[in-house]
């Protein structure tokens, strides 16, 4: 089931921390498209839905929404706010209910499109596909080593550098590899660091991929960037809701210790040469033997 502008929806993906909540705002402000806070939801359900079939019975349809409504995201980002609604779809398929649910939110704001964003999809990547086949994917890469120097910012991140590095190794490159065998018309991946520095270039590049037209509004995301995320979310989305800011960009050269860059490197540099970025190739030192042991042992999360 398609939006009524028949385009379909897409997905923004890309590992915890790589600017996909900024280019979230970003879409979020084009007069067509509404992209709201994470969702969820879609994956979880979708690999459950046996409990609820078939959801063509009216009954478990509505015992299905019932559930979803309740869901953390869900209610988090507002994004259920008439279930009778969403029941006067015609729905005989977890993407047409998907469809529904997505499109009242886009109707609440005054869009005809929707898009996604929840990271956790990013290594889910092929269960998104069988659900919305020939749907668009914007995957989104940036630096490693400062996606895991944002992460170790947030109490909820992990301060294990090895675990960090794999997380962001594994989420890049299976998104990457599944994208590459997807017609064009489906996949584009684009850099953090060019949505930085050439925002208006690379967000033309995204509205082209997404068949719409570019917007200036785009590019003022940020006076309306607060409302749109929760209250609750903004300790993390601090930069996110600011407009972009080259001085944020490879700060892992001041800020992260030759130790753990090593590490990383020893983890992803591989990753890193795959995506275009620099290595440093330097050669273990006592220190990140040390800090080896010390991943290994004590802070292994």
């Amino acid at each position: 089931m398609m939006n009524l502008n028949n385009k379909p929806p897409f997905f923004i993906l890309g590992a915890q921390r790589s600017g996909t909540t900024m280019l979230r705002l970003m879409l979020n402000n084009h007069p067509n498209l509404a992209v709201p806070h994470e969702t969820g939801f879609i994956v979880p359900f979708y690999q459950n839905l046996s409990s609820y079939s078939p959801i063509s019975d009216k009954k478990n349809l509505e015992r299905l929404i019932d559930d979803i409504s309740e869901f953390h995201h869900v209610k988090k980002g507002n994004l259920i706010t008439d279930k009778s609604k969403i029941c006067s779809y015609p729905i005989d398929s977890y993407s047409e209910l998907v469809n529904a649910i997505m499109l009242e939110c886009a109707y609440k704001s005054g869009k005809t499109r929707w898009g996604d964003k929840t990271p956790s999809y990013t290594s889910e990547f092929d269960v998104l596909w069988k659900i919305f086949p020939n749907c668009k994917y914007i995957h989104l890469v940036r630096d490693g080593r400062d996606v895991v120097l944002s992460q170790r910012r947030v109490s909820w991140g992990s301060k294990s550098m090895p675990r960090l590095a794999e997380e962001w190794q594994w989420k890049t490159t299976i998104c990457h590899k599944i994208g590459s065998v997807l017609p064009d018309s489906c996949f584009l991946e684009i850099k953090y660091e060019d949505l930085v520095l050439k925002t208006q270039e690379t967000l033309k590049q995204i509205c082209d991929f997404l068949e719409e037209p570019y917007a200036d509004s785009l590019l003022e995301y940020h006076k309306t960037a607060k409302s749109s995320v929760p209250s609750e979310s903004l300790q993390w989305h601090r930069n996110s809701i600011k407009p972009p800011d080259p001085s944020k960009l490879y700060e892992w050269k001041n800020k992260l210790s030759l130790a753990d860059r090593i590490i990383f490197e020893q983890v992803a540099g591989p990753t890193l040469e795959l995506f275009g970025y620099e290595r440093e190739h330097r050669s273990s030192n006592l220190i990140s033997k040390i800090k080896n042991v010390y991943y290994a042992n004590i802070v292994r999360w």
